[in-house]
């Protein structure tokens, strides 16, 4: 399989769309790899992981054609994850597909459903399954398993979609976040973004997979922070070790940063230096399983 890394920033971008820090100056000035734009990426160029902001340019600079695409797979409703006011434009008069075309599948939480519902009545070149934590489902010949992300975690007092951290201590999250493994003729990706460290269940999950490659999210950068929700490199590090501790990982896994704020940015150099057992993403990076 291959993973194609369409954007590797987090919301904001980077350099981040109103700010004049230092990173951002530096990201202007040097370009390449230093430009970030929101997340996304595609498996074998057929299925589409995130639909952000900048999915249409995405598609005219890596020269996709979504107009064979079927099937996106979506962790959580943040709009920098899930654009649904372009998302929904597969048919008249923002598409003509063919009549018996088959339909883009909308991978998700129940939110995601619940967002999407304007449409799906009026629009058959859309569809929606909700995806459960744990089930696999089988979709255009890969086996995707959704896990449960540590993400929108909710401080209001709210007590639904409830998740056991690795702290031992419970969360409650304002939607069921997810993010995913993908499996294809023995061959494994794990796309974790946007989720702070790996729950007991899903540790208990991935235990012995031996997975080939594992992108993982790594929003706070050089930052140590207490916010649950998002990774940093020394998380990072941390759950490379616990992967590998339980199975899930071994000396053939590539291991690979992504999910970029700018707050905690650092030139790509520098980020290599930070995490020398992971490979730093940028927007374009291609990466296949052997």
């Amino acid at each position: 399989m291959e993973l194609m890394f369409l954007g590797t920033a987090a919301a904001e971008g980077a350099p981040a769309v109103f700010c004049d820090c230092e990173k951002c100056r530096y990201a202007r000035e040097k370009g390449g790899k230093e430009i970030r734009t929101r997340s996304g990426a595609m498996i074998d160029g057929k299925i589409k992981l995130d639909f952000c902001p900048d999915t249409y340019m995405h598609m005219l600079k890596y020269g996709l054609d979504f107009s064979k695409l079927h099937s996106i797979l979506i962790g959580h409703t943040h709009s920098d994850h899930f654009y649904y006011f372009d998302i929904h434009r597969t048919a008249a008069p923002d598409a003509h597909p063919d009549h018996d075309a088959q339909p883009v599948t909308v991978y998700g939480n129940e939110r995601v459903g619940k967002l999407l519902a304007p449409w799906l009545n009026t629009n058959k070149h859309l569809k929606f399954q909700r995806m459960i934590p744990f089930e696999t489902v089988e979709i255009e010949g890969y086996r995707v398993t959704a896990l449960e992300a540590v993400h929108v975690v909710d401080k209001s007092g709210n007590t639904e979609y409830p998740v056991v951290f690795s702290d031992g201590k419970t969360y409650y999250r304002q939607e069921e976040a997810l993010f995913y493994l993908i499996e294809k003729d023995g061959a494994s990706i794990l796309y974790a973004h946007d989720t702070d460290e790996f729950t007991p269940a899903d540790m208990e999950f991935l235990a012995g997979k031996k997975i080939d490659i594992i992108s993982m999210d790594c929003t706070n950068g050089y930052l140590e922070m207490d916010y649950i929700g998002h990774m940093g490199a020394k998380d990072n590090e941390r759950m490379r070790e616990r992967l590998l501790q339980c199975g899930a990982a071994d000396e053939h896994t590539v291991f690979i940063a992504n999910h970029f704020s700018h707050n905690g940015l650092l030139p790509y150099e520098d980020l290599e230096m930070l995490l020398p057992d992971f490979k730093i993403s940028y927007d374009g990076m291609k990466i296949s399983t052997k």
